[in-house]
């Protein structure tokens, strides 16, 4: 018998060694200025946004490409594909 412990023994509490998964934080970004939407300070994107089209994707921060025609616009993420909406006049 070893003497290094396993998940299986009782009593032995090393997280690691019992294979814990940390808590995992779904990242999300500002779609106006790329940053982490989860920290405040984003009055001024939510305003921009409404009146421009996205320029980061909120899932993985890669920059969009963007068609507009009039207030219509579609932005293209590499690895998301495409979105589109529309902006205020």
């Amino acid at each position: 018998m070893s003497d290094i412990p396993y998940a299986a023994d009782s009593g032995y509490s090393d997280p690691d060694t019992l294979g814990a998964i940390p808590p995992v934080v779904a990242a999300t970004y500002c779609a106006h200025c790329g940053r982490s939407a989860n920290k405040s300070g984003h009055a001024a994107c939510t305003q921009a946004l409404a009146t421009t089209p996205p320029t980061y994707c909120t899932t993985c921060r890669r920059e969009l490409t963007v068609t507009s025609e009039g207030q219509q616009w579609t932005a293209t993420c590499k690895k998301h594909g495409e979105s589109s909406g529309s902006v205020a006049a």
